[in-house]
């Protein structure tokens, strides 16, 4: 009985923590939407384009330049915190100097290959762009380690608020600079937002420090540390490398093959895509810790957490991805305008890709934090080198809808085989999830169906997304409808107040 308090204790904190991150994610893609909608709008699809491979460019160096760190610590101080808290601070120094440490050389080498990387592309004006950016790669990776430290202590309730305030400024700053600077002006902005968090986050730091460490300080070989910190983060890093890498390669790809202009749509159709991922990367942030903490625990009761938050992220993403899918041409009308409204078959097929991606993140976030990130590796390479094949065997022929079969074939295998490895490795039974699996197979294959006979639309859309509520509704157990209750219950004598 107490092992089940105990979990359902830790069932709750993941889903208070996601509730928070939750919230501030969506405040966060709210603003990060209207910057998008801004930058768009304020530009070309040409123009759009350019700034898409900027920014993926440095988004592959980032996932290159910073080995994992920020996974390494977060793991390392959640570990360290119940087993050894004198050994956390000294720790967190030495992962720190070799942060910044690689932020700096990350920043130096971006600048000196600007010029290679404007050549490259055949765009000469990357080139101030490429520089501006090592700046913006240097605060983001040094803001990267401290937000990592900081999901290790389990501060979520300050990463959930760090999240909207840094999306917020970069909005802010970009209405003001865009305009008159262009480009440079979204890159400013962006490097003004993550300053912004810095002393934010210093605070919570010392003080979790002070707390979980003590006064005491246990001597740790240097040398150790980051051993220990590179043999967790290799892992981490080629996952990285491979998933943004992939992300690179179609744009970049795209690029060559069919202009600027198909990149701008591609970056719109997967930004809109990419709302589904909300609920399941906030569900990560206290996810992945409590899952390297219950792993001590044992077997069933990581089981046990594992297959709920799977359970929990099917039935949330499930209507979402049905509602994109249907209204994807109003809702690219809507916000970027009828210059984008050509993505919009495209952004149909990403949002069921990007569903997919929903659950694979929750496998991942699983293997990472159980310390098996080698076969989380495995998923993800294997999953964009389909990807990547795909693309290039189908654009020639069939343009941007070649991408979206690609991405949705590489996000549906990468799925199954990483259903296949928790299975095997850590015993989740596909029982626990079948009511709801069942639910959503069934609900985005209509929506498909309807995609293709070309029924779409905010009518369609909403009616399909209301009965696959309907059906989540009676897979709830009276314990789940209960404490949905009672929340509103809260909620609205909160209100009434």
């Amino acid at each position: 009985m107490r092992a089940a308090d105990a979990q359902g204790g830790v069932m709750s904190a993941i889903v208070r923590g996601g509730a928070l991150t939750l919230g501030g994610s969506v405040v966060a893609r709210a603003a990060s939407m209207a910057q998008s909608v801004v930058v768009a709008r304020g530009l070309d699809p040409h123009r759009l384009g350019v700034f898409a491979i900027v920014n993926y460019v440095l988004t592959l160096g980032a996932a290159v330049v910073d080995l994992g760190v920020p996974v390494a610590a977060m793991k390392l101080v959640a570990e360290y915190r119940i087993a050894r808290p004198a050994a956390v601070r000294r720790i967190l120094g030495v992962l720190a100097w070799l942060s910044v440490a690689l932020a700096g050389a990350g920043a130096v080498a971006l600048v000196g290959g600007a010029d290679l990387l404007s050549a490259f592309y055949r765009e000469p004006g990357m080139t101030p762009l490429f520089r501006l950016a090592a700046a913006l790669l240097f605060v983001s990776l040094v803001g990267g380690f401290l937000t990592g430290v900081l999901q290790g202590f389990r501060r979520i309730d300050t990463l959930a608020a760090l999240t909207p305030v840094k999306a917020v400024v970069a909005l802010a700053a970009t209405i003001v600079l865009l305009p008159s600077l262009g480009l440079l002006g979204v890159i400013l902005a962006s490097i003004i937002a993550e300053l912004v968090t810095w002393p934010l986050m210093a605070r919570p730091l010392r003080s979790a420090v002070a707390v979980e460490a003590g006064a005491t300080t246990e001597s740790v070989p240097a040398g150790l540390v980051v051993a220990r910190a590179l043999a967790l983060s290799v892992p981490v890093v080629l996952n990285g490398l491979v998933l943004w890498g992939g992300a690179w390669f179609i744009r970049s790809y795209l690029a060559r093959a069919a202009g600027y202009e198909a990149v701008g749509y591609f970056h719109v159709a997967d930004a809109s895509a990419r709302l589904i991922l909300l609920l399941p990367s906030a569900l990560a942030v206290p996810y992945v810790p409590a899952v390297s903490e219950s792993s001590a625990v044992g077997r069933d009761a990581m089981r046990s957490m594992v297959e709920g938050t799977l359970r929990v992220t099917l039935l949330v993403v499930a209507p979402a991805g049905v509602l994109l899918s249907l209204a994807a041409e109003p809702l690219l009308r809507l916000v970027y305008g009828p210059a984008y409204a050509a993505a919009a078959g495209l952004t149909s097929m990403l949002v069921l890709a990007a569903g997919v991606q929903a659950f694979g993140l929750i496998i991942w976030s699983t293997l990472v934090g159980a310390g098996r990130t080698w076969s989380g590796f495995g998923i993800q390479a294997a999953a964009q080198a389909t990807l990547v094949a795909l693309t290039v065997a189908l654009v020639p022929a069939h343009g941007l809808v070649g991408v979206g079969v690609a991405a949705l074939t590489a996000s549906v295998g990468g799925a199954v085989v990483g259903v296949a490895i928790v299975r095997r490795d850590l015993g989740i039974r596909l029982a626990a999830l079948r009511g709801a699996l069942a639910i959503t197979l069934g609900g985005w294959g209509a929506a498909l169906l309807l995609w293709l006979a070309g029924a779409t639309g905010w009518m369609e859309a909403v009616a399909l997304a209301a009965a696959v509520i309907t059906l989540e509704l009676g897979e709830l157990s009276a314990g789940e409808r209960r404490f949905i209750a009672g929340r509103l219950r809260l909620r609205a004598a909160e209100a009434g107040r």
